[in-house]
């Protein structure tokens, strides 16, 4: 029986990571066919990168209102639903790719359906589908069939692409590819994923009842809320903005362009499939995710000072600073892999899991995107390669600040607990 409910459990968190990994390709579309996408559009550099400004906006104002739909309906639904209307706005925009206003339109969709409502019943169902003390592993592994179902879609789109001479033909394909793709990933989630109860209508409107306006305003009160989110910050922004370290190995190291781009991809998808189970396995042994993320800064902080004090210059520099990356990586891998298990720690109900993952979401990530990059950015086009140096300080202090966050969440639960 209990392995059954394990089997049962890993081929959910297996959909739902395999649906998430789905819906990111068409707004992220331009790292990987960029020149190709420009040319087909008839666009600008300003106005590709403004498609981005307006899926950003969208997800963020449909952050909050997506926490309330995962509160009050079932994840599963949620989770099809955007997944068929991110395939269906491809295949609109796959079809009407020089028409700037619809591919905007399209952008904003995803924005929606991707980063908002998907992700937050997405992210309450891989809760929902472990116990308290499995949470860490559980989204560890929730990590690693995300970074599966990514390379899984970039290779089948690079392979649609491949089929024909013509760019436009090929773009065509390549996207018509990701809508399909987002189709497989509903059909996953209809026929492997079961949300972990069916309601009867008494208890639907028991749980609508508890939550109400009151419940939710005794959740913005709730400390571990904000921990949580100061946690989910650091982590993010430290793993964000570790894409610092591509240009610093070639113009501070002196490194090829290509083995920093190799460097790049092992760093960004390879040490997923490592680092996530990994920090959500120890988290569970730890018995906790904040202890985990303890652990995880303290690698990251020791790696990002040797990255620091390593001597410039030589071979040998370039390959004890590409060991620290990996390290570094895999360390950020293992934070997050457990990050949102410290929702839990936080003491927050279960059926409030929605909203706060929704009001974290916007807290660490959208906050994460919308402050670090451009001021770490800055740094580096004012200072030249000497603002490397203030980047990696700066992703030192928020291994700092992620310490102390997390610190006081386990004061918090201890606190907690104890009454």
């Amino acid at each position: 029986m209990q392995n059954k409910k394990t089997a049962n459990r890993f081929l959910a968190i297996f959909a739902l990571g395999m649906i998430y990994g789905t819906m990111f390709n068409l707004p992220y579309i331009k790292y990987v066919f960029y020149d190709d996408v420009a040319a087909v559009m008839n666009v600008n550099n300003s106005q590709l990168g403004f498609l981005i400004t307006v899926y950003s906006i969208a997800s963020i104002f449909a952050l909050v209102p997506s926490g309330w739909l995962a509160d009050k309906y079932p994840a599963k639904y949620l989770m099809i639903f955007s997944a068929l209307a991110q395939g269906i706005a491809t295949l609109w925009f796959a079809f009407n790719m020089e028409n700037y206003t619809i591919a905007s339109i399209v952008w904003a969709i995803s924005g929606v359906a991707g980063a908002s409502v998907l992700w937050t019943a997405n992210l309450k169902a891989v809760r929902l589908s472990a116990p308290a003390e499995e949470q860490g592993r559980a989204y560890g592994l929730w990590e690693a069939m995300c970074g599966l179902s990514a390379m899984v879609c970039n290779f089948v789109a690079l392979w649609a692409f491949s089929l024909f001479n013509n760019s436009a033909e090929s773009l065509k394909y390549t996207i018509i590819s990701m809508a399909v793709m987002n189709f497989i990933g509903a059909i996953l989630v209809q026929f492997i994923y079961e949300d972990p109860k069916v309601e009867t209508t008494e208890e639907v409107n028991e749980e609508k009842e508890k939550v109400s306006f009151k419940q939710t305003l005794a959740l913005l009160k709730n400390p571990g809320l904000y921990l949580s989110s100061i946690i989910i910050f650091c982590t993010y922004g430290v793993f964000a903005n570790q894409s610092f370290l591509t240009p610093y190995t070639t113009n501070v190291l002196g490194a090829a362009v290509t083995f920093a781009g190799g460097l790049a991809i092992l760093r960004s998808y390879g040490l997923k499939l490592i680092g996530g189970p990994l920090g959500g396995w120890m988290s569970d042994k730890l018995k906790s995710a904040s202890k985990l993320q303890i652990i995880a800064y303290i690698g990251i902080g020791v790696s990002l000072f040797g990255i620091l004090f390593a001597p410039v210059g030589g071979n040998s520099t370039v390959l004890i600073v590409t060991i620290l990356m990996l390290v570094l990586s895999t360390f950020c891998f293992m934070a997050r892999g457990s990050m949102w298990a410290t929702v839990d720690e936080a003491g927050i109900p279960v059926e409030l899991s929605g909203t706060a993952i929704s009001i974290i979401s916007l807290i660490g990530f959208s906050g994460a995107d919308i402050i670090l990059p451009p001021l770490l950015g800055s740094w580096v086009d004012k200072y030249g390669n000497e603002g490397f140096t203030y980047v990696l300080y700066a992703l030192i202090i928020l291994c700092v600040v992620g310490i102390i966050a997390s610190i006081l969440m386990l004061t918090f639960k201890n606190k907690r607990t104890s009454n």
